[in-house]
């Protein structure tokens, strides 16, 4: 089992969850220094709750003691503790409101971009705003440890999924990517180390700008192939636009392939390079 403190203020556990392959897992963050933020409580599980209640219970054998739950957004996997853990340590639900909006229970207090708490010894965790996987989605960023959990918007492990059935926006979520790694550049010049960040599943990711980097060069690559395939190779219909697309990668699944391509054909119609009209795709 890995020891689960990154830094001084902040303990990781990687608990299991229904999540979508490959991963298996869905990490909890907890924050702080004599008050404690618990971000993604995740698990449905009751041996890995087991494992996060030794966690709290060594924590508060310190003198430290939790105030307060956080959810990054509404996805399945990334909720399925919040209720008992509220009921059992009595501390109130945090979320955004749009995904306040989402969840089948109740939040106890809104927040968004500019949420900050104050957590202790010189510990103050904040909220950063990032919609494009969910409406949503916020990163929070812990400063005197330099930790974030980053929700969906990067994994160790898998890829994102940016649906637009489920709110998914492709502009908003290179939006999000692209501050993201400002809010890391800045952190290297200003304080001379980029945050570590904590990806909802997979490893830890300590080179944060290449991360993001990395993120977003790849999605902009996909969409120059979704581009290329209706303004070069004069494909009209969305099945055609999958193929060329993806015709690098010809075992991709179909379905995530599309979703893919779906997600980006929306960005391109909304900037006005692609026209839509009905089942035709053309050159605006």
């Amino acid at each position: 089992m890995n020891e689960p403190k990154l830094a001084e203020g902040a303990w990781s556990l990687a608990l299991l969850t229904p999540t979508l392959p490959p991963a298996t897992r869905t990490t909890t963050l907890v924050l702080g220094g004599d008050r404690l933020l618990i971000v993604e409580p995740a698990t449905p599980h009751p041996e890995e709750q087991a494992r996060l209640a030794a966690l709290i219970a060594s924590l508060a054998a310190e003198g430290r003691e939790v105030v307060a739950i956080l959810l990054t957004h509404h996805h399945v996997d990334h909720i399925g503790h919040a209720q008992e853990l509220r009921t059992r340590l009595d501390v109130p639900i945090l979320a955004h409101p749009a995904t306040a909006a989402r969840l089948r229970f109740a939040v106890d207090e809104t927040i968004d971009e500019g949420w900050s708490i104050d957590l202790g010894a010189g510990h103050r965790a904040e909220a950063l705003h990032t919609p494009g996987h969910a409406p949503g989605h916020l990163m929070i960023w812990e400063r005197a440890s330099n930790v974030a959990h980053v929700g969906d918007m990067v994994a160790g492990e898998g890829t994102i999924l940016v649906d637009p059935s489920d709110d998914g926006d492709m502009g908003l979520y290179l939006d999000s990517l692209r501050r993201m790694q400002s809010l890391a550049e800045r952190s290297l010049a200003e304080r001379g180390q980029a945050p570590i960040f904590v990806p909802a599943h997979g490893p830890v990711l300590p080179d944060s700008i290449g991360v993001t980097r990395h993120y977003i060069a790849h999605r902009l690559a996909r969409e120059a192939k979704v581009r290329r395939a209706i303004l070069e190779q004069g494909a009209r219909s969305f099945s055609e636009v999958v193929r060329l697309t993806y015709a690098d990668t010809p075992a991709a699944p179909y379905p995530l392939a599309a979703m893919s391509v779906e997600a980006h054909l929306r960005k391109l119609v909304r900037e006005g390079e692609v026209v839509r009209e009905g089942a035709e795709l053309r050159p605006a």
